[in-house]
Order: structure tokens, then C-alpha cells, then sequence
């Protein structure tokens, strides 16, 4: 077939044509928008006065223990003046029992003085030494006697690895009190006539931390 004006016509428009799109889709690849990758977000180190980066925490104080380290000891005197007095020990030991135990304990024998003191056992043994585990606030029984009425005074005659945040009180159930004796001794009378101003079911010690 001879190649004619209009084939060569519809030739050029249909290259025309091809070159639109293509250049059309060029510019299109051209205007397309490649969203910018975000870098890691790294948490940059909290300075003095800045909240940025830290974490809130609660902050509790750990209250003071109240324990005693084994073979604290404590001696309680029991004072009518100058010449008279008597005294009773405590030790104290985790693994000691609050009975009596003749291998940690001495039994108390009263004597010819006007006045005796002795600590009581929890099986109701009167004892000059008390070896027992510490039990913060736990009463131990105080036996008080005296020959003849009169003021007497109980106070601390020695102590050792007794921590200065435990305070050593004297209960008194006739008066219906309890008083630190750490920094002076505790006064009371002794009426003969009355025997609940002594005897076994007066007094009692008592140590607690503060």
C-alpha cells in the first residue's frame, strides 16, 4: 500500500500523543512528596530544676529499728539513800526464753537490807538476772520491797549496746503512769499500811524505741 499524507498525519499525531504522556508522567513522578523519615526521639539527661526526663518516685523514710543488739544489759537500782540500795540485771538475748533458765538466769535470794529489788520471770521466778529476748514495749515485772514506809527512787546504775533511740520507762500501776528513767530517776513511796505501794504488782519495765 503507498504510504499517503494522512497515514504520515496520524503517525506524527500518535508520536505527539506518546511524548505527552510521558512527559505527563515525569512530572507527576517530579511532584510526588516522600515524607521525611523522624528520627528517633531520644530523652535527653534531666538537669537540677527540670521535671523533663525524670520519673516521679515516693520516698519513704524507713522508720528507726527497734531492736537490741544480743547481750545488751541493763541494771535498775533500787535506791533509799546512801547506804541502802539493791539492784536487778536484765540481758537480753534472741534466742534466751522469758521463763526461768538456770543456765542464763541467777534466781534472787533477799537479803538483810532494808529494801530488795528483783526482776520476775515469766513463770513467776524472782531473779537477780534476767536474761530474756527483747520484745519492744512488753512489761517485765518488777518486784518492789522495802522494810519500812518511806521514799525510794528506781534509776538506770548501768547500761551497755543500749541504743539512745530505746527509752526505758518504769510503769507504775498504782499511779497509773509511765516514766522515761533515762536522764533521772523515778521517785515514789512505800506505805506498809497499803500493799499495792509494793510488792510484785506494782512495777514493771518497759523498753521501747521513740
Amino acid at each position: 500500500m503507498p504510504f499517503t499524507h494522512q497515514s504520515s498525519t496520524q503517525l506524527m499525531k500518535a508520536s505527539i500523543l506518546l511524548l505527552a504522556t510521558i512527559f505527563l508522567f515525569a512530572a507527576c513522578k517530579k511532584e510526588t512528596v516522600v515524607p521525611p523519615k523522624t528520627p528517633p526521639v531520644t530523652q535527653s539527661p534531666s538537669t537540677p530544676g527540670s521535671n523533663q526526663g525524670q520519673v516521679s518516685t515516693t520516698t519513704t523514710t524507713a522508720a528507726a529499728p527497734d531492736t537490741l543488739a544480743d547481750r545488751a544489759m541493763l541494771k535498775i537500782e533500787l535506791v533509799k539513800d546512801s547506804v541502802n540500795y539493791d539492784e536487778t540485771m536484765f540481758i537480753f538475748k534472741h534466742t534466751a526464753t522469758s521463763a526461768f533458765d538456770q543456765n542464763e538466769d541467777s534466781p534472787y535470794f533477799s537479803g538483810f537490807g532494808q529494801e530488795s529489788l528483783s526482776s520476775i520471770a515469766a513463770d513467776g521466778q524472782d531473779l537477780v538476772i534476767n536474761t530474756l529476748p527483747y520484745t519492744p514495749g512488753a512489761p517485765i515485772r518488777l518486784n518492789v520491797n522495802a522494810k519500812s514506809d518511806g521514799a525510794l527512787s528506781l534509776q538506770i546504775s548501768f547500761e551497755n549496746k543500749i541504743p539512745a533511740n530505746v527509752d526505758v520507762m518504769i510503769k507504775d500501776n498504782y499511779l497509773k503512769s509511765s516514766t522515761n528513767i533515762s536522764g533521772a530517776p523515778y521517785q515514789f513511796n512505800v506505805v506498809k499500811s497499803d500493799t499495792s505501794t509494793y510488792g510484785a504488782n506494782r512495777f514493771a519495765l518497759i523498753l521501747k524505741a521513740h
